[in-house]
């Protein structure tokens, strides 16, 4: 079952520091909504400014590149995301889909700039999180592109527990990331066939388990990592 909005409010970067009355009067403003898995929050034709609070679930974002999903991130509870921080001129709009069923806090873009404008200290907070965002994802870029195929896999694996493990939620309430091969090829830019491989070699290599498309990485896996790294 869901939590009390205020308790997501409080646990979410962005609105972390803000007093119990500042936390209030956004509860006046958000609209909840549950969504189902596959379900589409917003695609690149949407002119959706609002900003969304993952509460609980699973939301992808991805792009569509000459007919291939390039999947940007995995966003899991305590995620704020949305159309802020890409450029809706150049065409580098973006897909949100739900991937596990999820509960989502809006915050309507009249009613955010309303906000903002009485706290810049949330506009600076947001620059914040977005500027850490966009710096991860050009590190993703630069780093899987200068490595092999073992060593891609090894490190996404790695970022999708971590952002597992940083889920908002108790341990006891989180739900596991479905990794499966054809999601990994979208985040690595690997074929499925070498995927499934690579996989199979590292399993053996007992450098990662799996049960039922839930991956993570072993203590020699996650020493793997930091000597890429």
């Amino acid at each position: 079952m869901s939590r009390p909005p205020l308790w997501y409010l409080k646990n979410v970067e962005l609105f972390k520091g803000l007093s119990d009355e500042d936390m209030m009067e956004l509860l006046q403003g958000l609209l909840h909504s549950h969504h189902e898995n596959k379900q589409f929050l917003y695609t690149p034709e949407d002119s959706v400014e609002n900003v969304f609070i993952l509460k609980e679930g699973e939301v992808t974002l991805y792009k569509a590149v000459d007919g291939k999903k390039i999947i940007l991130d995995v966003l899991k509870p305590g995620a704020v995301f949305g159309n802020i921080g890409f450029n809706p001129d150049t065409g580098e709009n973006h897909f949100a889909e739900v991937t596990q069923k999820a509960y989502i806090c809006t915050l309507p873009h009249d009613f955010f700039l309303q906000i903002i404008q009485k706290r810049p200290d949330i506009a600076l907070q947001a620059l914040k999180v977005l500027s850490k965002r966009v710096s991860q994802y050009e590190m993703q870029i630069r780093t899987l592109s200068a490595l092999q195929a073992r060593d891609r896999i090894l490190a996404t694996i790695h970022l999708l527990n971590e952002k597992e493990d940083s889920s908002i939620l108790p341990p006891i309430l989180r739900t596991n990331t479905k990794i499966t091969h054809e999601r990994l090829g979208n985040m690595t830019g690997l074929t499925r066939e070498t995927v499934t491989k690579q996989l199979a070699e590292l399993e053996k290599e007992e450098l990662l388990y799996s049960e039922k498309k839930h991956i993570r990485l072993t203590e020699a896996g996650l020493k793997a990592v930091m000597d890429i790294v």
